[in-house]
């Protein structure tokens, strides 16, 4: 499930579940619809909520990475779960996007 919120130019993207082979198409057209429709320099992922990740997640969130990188927007995690963390440190996600 995607949640977001866009204030002061920050887009905060609540995620929530799992994020895995099958339903990571949903999270990248529903996120790639919000980078596209712009408003905003800066851009979190709060992974709060995430209860599983696998490779498809950390494929997922490298594309997100490269799109936002090529339009100049910094991109950062928020408060993963117990279980995005240990995908995160282990992907070596946190070397490339910020743990905020």
């Amino acid at each position: 499930m995607l949640n977001h919120d866009i204030k002061n130019g920050t887009l905060t993207l609540k995620m929530s579940g799992e994020i895995d082979h099958s339903n990571a198409p949903k999270f990248r057209i529903g996120t790639d619809s919000l980078i596209n429709h712009g408003g905003f320099n800066r851009f979190i992922f709060d992974l709060s909520g995430i209860t599983f990740m696998d490779s498809t997640a950390v494929g997922f969130l490298i594309g997100r990475y490269k799109i936002l990188k090529k339009l100049g927007i910094p991109v950062y995690f928020h408060n993963p779960s117990r279980e995005a963390d240990k995908v995160l440190k282990v992907s070596g996600l946190y070397t490339i996007i910020t743990k905020i």
